[in-house]
């Protein structure tokens, strides 16, 4: 009778726990997933997007570009604003004053090419590696919006710029053993760190809890 007892106890405690998991799955599937307000609201104006890497830290140097496009295809995508000018045309001023060592300010590269804001994006880290074996991929920026016309900044009101950080978790830390997987993780830290640049200006989910982690 005992060992009966115990064994119902056990089958009762042993249902209780498999529908306490389904309610807490349930739970999880039904709650809505975790959001970020935009930090600063574009004003609907022509508006550029520009990376500036004085210090040389992406390479190959095209990864600008890569940066760049990312924020204007997702601002276009997210309807954030109506006119976004190419970066390419941006990057061509830009290079073209510097080759002759006439080097413009935010505000005349953004009037050169009609745009009314400019989005600038300053490169201060951008590594693959710490040891130079394991890939540990990350890159940081500063943020400034610049108001062409009014030679102002618009955004951060406060501070001089507005710090971004990029890392990709989804990486196999033994993976830059040749030259083409290091050009691939490059240009996928290029477009993460453009997508974690773009989402400071609208609203985006960030992702439950978990939902990065690798499976082993």
């Amino acid at each position: 009778m005992i060992r009966l007892c115990v064994a119902v106890l056990v089958c009762l405690v042993g249902c209780l726990l498999q529908s306490c998991n389904l309610m807490a799955g349930a739970s999880y599937i039904l709650s809505e997933e975790p959001q970020q307000e935009a930090v600063f609201v574009l004003p609907d104006v022509p508006t550029a997007v520009f990376v500036d890497d004085r210090r040389n830290l992406l390479h190959p140097s095209r990864l600008r570009r890569v940066v760049a496009d990312k924020i204007t295809e997702l601002l276009l995508k997210e309807d954030v604003v109506t006119t976004l000018i190419s970066p390419q045309d941006i990057m061509r001023v830009s290079a073209t004053k510097d080759r002759y060592g006439n080097i413009l300010s935010i505000g005349e590269l953004g009037k050169a090419v009609g745009a009314s804001t400019v989005i600038y994006v300053e490169m201060t880290a951008f590594a693959l590696t710490t040891d130079g074996q394991t890939a540990n991929p990350v890159a940081n920026c500063r943020v400034r919006v610049i108001d062409v016309e009014n030679k102002e900044r618009l955004f951060p009101v406060n501070d001089a710029s507005y710090p971004v950080v990029s890392t990709l978790s989804k990486v196999d830390p033994y993976n830059v053993h040749s030259i083409s997987e290091m050009r691939k993780l490059a240009e996928e830290l290029s477009k993460e760190l453009g997508k974690n640049v773009a989402e400071m200006f609208y609203l985006h989910y960030t992702g439950r809890l978990g939902e990065n982690l690798k499976r082993k």
